[in-house]
């Protein structure tokens, strides 16, 4: 009797303890529910709105002190219109500057395209365009009533478009439109909710969405929504919106006496802010729900600890806390102490035998782990001693200079893994000359660097010892193939090019054609006929492909890691990817350099193999005697 006295007493304090702890964590729960979903509509509208903003930039960038035509700039307008969600037009304007006339244009996704200069529409006296070539960055206008494009609620994005460099003058401005619906549908869902309310406030406090039809979309601002209504209540959320901070405030509906537990926090840097709300009879449900339940728990919860606690409390009291104090040591990290109790033949020797093969089972494990770490970590170790060893093998960029003649040879290299099969080399020859060469071995990791480290030596070898690229290629043929029982093989574009003349030399075993980079932006893929690769068989000879380097080319060479890094959706970077990433007016390292990062923005997450690219450039000093001339050898 006595025992389950004890145990009722216990039950009720538990359920009272229980009662009070239910009551805090609702309410911090309702706490951070709403705060979690003004944070999730906030940042939701932040990426929205920031892809939007990202595409002004991006417009912006390309088209100042751009070479593209008028129809060249409506067509990448529209393309950019096309691909940003939610966007419904767009305006381009760049002012006449040198021999560029001035052009202005607005692109819509459902009707015709609008020239501003056609028009005669003075868009310069407009305050829209105006404060846009003041402003420094883009922003936000506050929402407005669009008749022209079907009579619908809309919001713009402005961004200055400025010419490059130190001066930073303002060339005109790009502005992408959104109609309203497009921020506040994503909302809809959670102000449909029950007992949820839904406020959307503009950079200058204007009401884009509210709760109840006295909050119409863009004709009164939150402050004076406040005033009108009588819902002194919101005015501090109002204050907050206006200088773009957080706020947590539980407040009453001055108007409906209703509790309010609502949170306001800016839409990112866009100046707009999100203010969720919600009520507290949704909080007072769910708490007297979990009382409720909580009750009857302890009832029932009750009655069986009157009934067996006298029975049981005997036969399993000790042994059980016994099993208990070695539960604790278990969590406390001690596995040495064996378990009591193991002999007995009912439920606690079950138990403590279970208990007593998870110790002895994590004593061994433990051992297993630290051996396994041990072993992982001194892996880790050599793999990276070996791909500083592989770097350190490859030669550094250089700049070779003969009187006004100045050739520019620069590589870079970035393996899938610690090690890669991919490399290069620069070899200076005595008579002026730099020979090169790009190879990809055809595996990854610690075999195709072990490979490539041989192929590597071997050509080296080769090219010291004279000959065109055909007989070091076919000399380095014969040697690789001598042990090479692993069937491992390579692919290498070698050349060799003179400072002075630019006469340049080339030949292939089995690698991609490089390009080549013309002073006036033309590029063009060198037909280089190519042989076997190197490792299946000796060869006797290679073709050789001959060109000369004008002042200003580049020569450009890579591996297969470039045009075949793919994308999430298994889409290939290409050629078409390549060619859009270089550009003439680079140097050899700025080249390799640009179109790394370009595969990398391309391709991330997926995982990609081996890339290396290589770029050879000559140039040659000005003089008023001898100017240079556009050639057409490569």
């Amino acid at each position: 009797m006595w025992s389950g006295l004890v145990s009722v007493t216990v039950v009720v304090l538990m359920t009272a303890a229980m009662a009070g702890y239910t009551h805090w964590r609702i309410d911090q729960e309702a706490r951070l529910t709403t705060l979690a979903n003004g944070q999730q509509m906030a940042e939701h509208l932040d990426t929205m709105m920031d892809t939007v903003a990202v595409t002004a930039g991006a417009l912006s960038e390309l088209a100042a002190d751009s070479p593209l035509d008028p129809r060249d700039l409506t067509e990448t307008l529209r393309a950019l219109v096309e691909a940003t969600p939610g966007c419904a037009g767009g305006l381009l304007a760049l002012e006449a500057d040198g021999g560029r006339e001035a052009y202005t244009r607005y692109v819509s996704l459902d009707r015709p395209d609008r020239d501003f200069i056609a028009d005669g529409y003075d868009y310069r006296t407009r305050a829209w365009f105006q404060r846009t070539l003041s402003e420094r960055a883009g922003w936000w206008s506050e929402p407005y009533f669009n008749e022209t494009a079907g009579g619908v609620w809309m919001v713009t994005y402005n961004a200055p478009l400025r010419r490059r460099g130190r001066s930073g003058e303002a060339l005109g401005m790009v502005s992408l439109d959104l109609p309203l619906t497009a921020l506040t549908d994503p909302l809809q869902t959670l102000a449909h909710l029950p007992g949820w309310q839904v406020w959307l406030v503009a950079p200058e406090g204007t009401v884009a969405m509210g709760p109840d039809a006295s909050a119409d979309a863009g004709q009164r601002s939150l402050d004076v929504h406040v005033a009108d209504t009588g819902r002194g209540d919101l005015a501090p959320l109002a204050a907050a919106a206006g200088e773009h901070r957080h706020l947590l405030l539980s407040h009453t509906n001055q108007r409906s006496g209703e509790d309010l537990l609502s949170v306001i926090g800016p839409v990112g840097d866009s100046g707009w802010s999100v203010l969720v709300s919600q009520s507290h009879a949704l909080i007072e449900a769910r708490l007297n729900q979990a009382l409720a339940l909580l009750a009857a728990g302890g009832l029932v919860l009750a009655l069986l600890c009157t009934l067996l606690v006298g029975r049981l409390a005997r036969r399993i009291a000790q042994p059980v806390q016994r099993l208990s104090d070695s539960a604790a040591r278990l969590a406390d990290g001690d596995y040495t102490t064996p378990v009591p109790d193991l002999h007995r033949g009912d439920e606690v020797g079950v138990m403590a035998r279970t208990l007593e093969h998870a110790r002895s089972s994590i004593q061994r494990q433990l051992v297993e782990i630290e051996e396994m770490g041990a072993a992982r970590q001194k892996l880790e170790s050599e793999l990276s001693i070996a791909r500083d060893i592989q770097l350190a093998m490859l030669p550094p960029g250089r700049v070779i200079d003969r009187a006004d003649h100045h050739l520019e040879a620069y590589a870079q290299l970035e393996p899938a893994k610690a090690v890669g099969g991919d490399f290069y080399s620069f070899v200076e020859l005595g008579n002026n000359d730099l020979w090169f060469a790009i190879g990809d071995v055809s595996d990854k990791g610690v075999p195709a660097a072990l490979f490539m480290a041989r192929t590597t030596t071997v050509l080296e070898a080769a090219a010291r010892g004279g000959g065109d690229p055909s007989q070091v290629l076919a000399a380095a043929s014969r040697r690789l193939v001598e042990g090479n029982d692993t069937c491992m093989f390579a692919t290498v574009l070698c050349g060799r090019i003179n400072v002075r003349s630019g006469d340049c030399v080339l030949a292939s075993a089995g690698h991609d054609p490089p390009v080549c980079l013309h002073p006036d932006g033309r590029i063009e893929t060198l037909p280089v006929e190519t042989g076997g690769p190197l490792g299946f068989e000796p060869a006797e000879a290679f073709p050789l492909w001959r060109c000369r380097l004008e002042p200003g080319m580049t020569l450009l060479a890579y591996t297969d890691g470039v045009t075949e890094a793919f994308d999430a959706g298994n889409v290939a970077f290409g050629m078409e990817g390549l060619i859009a990433s270089v550009r003439a007016h680079r140097d050899a390292r700025g080249q390799c350099e640009r179109l790394i990062a370009e595969v990398h923005a391309f391709a991330q997450p997926a995982a990609q193999d081996d890339i290396t690219v290589l770029a050879i450039r000559l140039r040659l000093d000005p003089t008023p005697e001898t100017p240079m001339e556009a050639s057409n050898a490569c």
